[in-house]
């Protein structure tokens, strides 16, 4: 690094001109990490429970039931037992509480949210019993289901006096990188990663004796205060066009063509400050000469934001079939294309610091020399990367027995292969490392669900259970990761009107990290989603 870009990292007056000038930006990558891109699996594969409240009663049952617009979605043969049109709304309140744990301290957080999990139109045109005709017609719908959605907003932290801090992680991520190839990629003005920008803030330093390893700007024996604020938004939605006809009323036949949306947004931002020793405090002592001119004193604090966003659609087609062999009893099968993306990533971080420093020539003072905060936000250049992402297809049968006009009890099981999940691109970087990590990380899962309903004249009581297995293939993961729902619910029927209210909890086990890191570290946390959702549907 020359001298006038030193002199200029030494007084900060002259700090965000610089910037400007020259343009200079903390990249995060230049394309997007394989870890994230991989996760992406998850994101658009592992879906919710989805449809109106009669079926989230059930606990999103429905391979082989029909007359609900959620055949829609779930297996379009349903839409062949409807008899007469209907709309139908669903407004969902969603309540998510999460404990996290981090360092030995533990922080509840919950958040309530307002969203709409279902709408639709069924258009029905049965013929009428007394014309005689094997093919007894159909209905065509067009419904609109939010299938999967993240709404998390958590602390962790603070914890004190931890022996690592993300300082060493900048250092084992620039350890082997010359450093005259981090000087040249600082005076072009690109700041590929954390090396750059974590040398730029004099966070790390070269290790004179080799020239491409280095020292953290903390003595080893200094610990660390850290803590951090983390957002996740997610919402995925289809938008389902069916059509289910109905053969005998023993053969049931139908067919979807669904258009997905995704959108992502995770911001994050980790805060680190630094426990010294009283004899560096009492004796203003100075770490790592940087120069024959600058010496490191002390740091202050680290401030790292991250943020990603992952925006796309995807499309899809499910061919499903009900078979009625007596009267009481369905069989349902439905099988679900794979779904085919297009996605755009989106992300990039800043790094703030506040480091002083001992002139040589006059230890008497110390100078701000980091890039602090307070003296204005730095955004870093957005890197924008396109990729097509294939999700697995799904496959499900479902039993249903019925007793007469009381109820019935129903069942379903459901195979997806997260190891088919598979991601391309046209642009200059490669994504065959990621494919290589989805074979590595993720694997198939057997899905169940089992609900059932009562009836009383105009009035329903149902309840439902569901299992959807963790997808993830870590090894020594202690987390249970499956998630268990549990559902109960009301309604009340007439010929024209019919309202369903219910209320379902789902939790899990799941994990995240502080911030991007070569060593996996990922902290625990449990998730709680409570859903209250009320279909209102109008038959005509």
């Amino acid at each position: 690094m020359d001298m006038s870009l030193f002199m200029l990292k030494i007084n900060n007056k002259f700090l965000l001109p610089f910037y400007s000038a020259l343009t200079l930006s903390l990249l995060f990558f230049v394309a997007p990490a394989p870890a994230q891109i991989a996760e992406d699996a998850l994101l658009v594969g592992r879906l919710q429970i989805a449809g109106t409240a009669r079926v989230q009663g059930l606990a999103g049952t429905g391979y082989a039931l029909g007359g609900d617009a959620s055949a829609a979605y779930l297996n379009p043969a349903g839409l062949g037992f409807y008899n007469r049109s209907s709309v139908v709304f669903t407004p969902n309140f969603n309540y998510v509480g999460t404990t996290t744990n981090y360092e030995g301290t533990s922080a509840d957080a919950f958040m309530t949210r307002f969203n709409v999990s279902n709408f639709g139109i069924i258009i029905n045109n049965t013929k009428d019993d007394v014309i005689p005709s094997d093919f007894r017609g159909g209905s065509f719908g067009i419904t609109y289901n939010a299938v999967n959605t993240i709404d998390y907003d958590y602390n962790y932290g603070p914890a004190d006096n931890l022996p690592l801090s993300i300082i060493d992680e900048f250092v084992a991520q620039s350890n082997g990188i010359p450093i005259s190839e981090i000087d040249n990629n600082i005076d072009d003005g690109q700041f590929i990663g954390f090396p750059e920008a974590a040398y730029f803030n004099f966070l790390i330093n070269p290790d004179p004796a080799t020239g491409n390893t280095y020292i953290a700007s903390i003595p080893a024996e200094v610990t660390t205060r850290q803590e951090g604020d983390l957002t996740e938004k997610s919402r995925l939605s289809q938008w389902n066009f069916a059509y289910g006809g109905n053969y005998k009323d023993m053969i049931y036949f139908g067919a979807t063509v669904g258009f997905r949306n995704f959108s992502y947004l995770r911001e994050n931002e980790y805060r680190e400050t630094y426990n010294y020793p009283q004899e560096y405090i009492d004796n203003d002592l100075t770490f790592f000469p940087v120069d024959d001119q600058l010496s490191i004193q002390q740091v202050d604090y680290v401030q790292l934001n991250e943020t990603l966003r992952i925006d796309g659609s995807g499309i899809n087609a499910s061919l499903g079939i009900i078979y009625r062999p007596i009267e009481a009893f369905t069989i349902g099968l439905n099988y679900q294309t794979p779904t085919f993306y297009s996605l755009t990533n989106e992300e990039y971080f800043d790094l703030f610091s506040r480091v002083l420093g001992i002139q040589e020539s006059d230890t008497s003072e110390a100078y701000d020399i980091g890039v602090d905060e307070g003296d204005g936000l730095v955004r870093g250049n957005r890197i924008v990367s396109d990729y097509s992402l294939t999700a697995p297809s799904r496959l499900g049968a479902g039993l249903a027995y019925f007793f007469e006009k009381y109820g019935f009890i129903t069942a379903d099981i459901e195979y997806v292969n997260f190891t088919n999940s598979r991601f391309s691109t046209s642009e200059n970087f490669s994504l065959s490392d990621v494919n290589e990590d989805v074979d590595r990380i993720y694997k198939p899962v057997v899905n169940y669900r089992v609900g059932g309903e009562l009836r009383l004249d105009m009035f329903r009581l149902r309840a439902g259970y569901a299992m959807n297995q963790d997808p993830t293939n870590f090894t020594g993961d202690q987390l249970n990761r499956d998630r268990r729902t549990i559902s109960a619910g009301v309604g009340i029927y007439s010929s024209q009107f019919f309202a369903d209210l219910t209320v379902s909890n789902t939790q899990y086990e799941s994990d995240f990290p502080p911030y991007l890191n070569y060593d996996g570290i990922y902290y625990p946390q449990e998730i709680r989603n409570t859903q209250a959702m009320l279909t209102l549907g109008f038959n005509f």
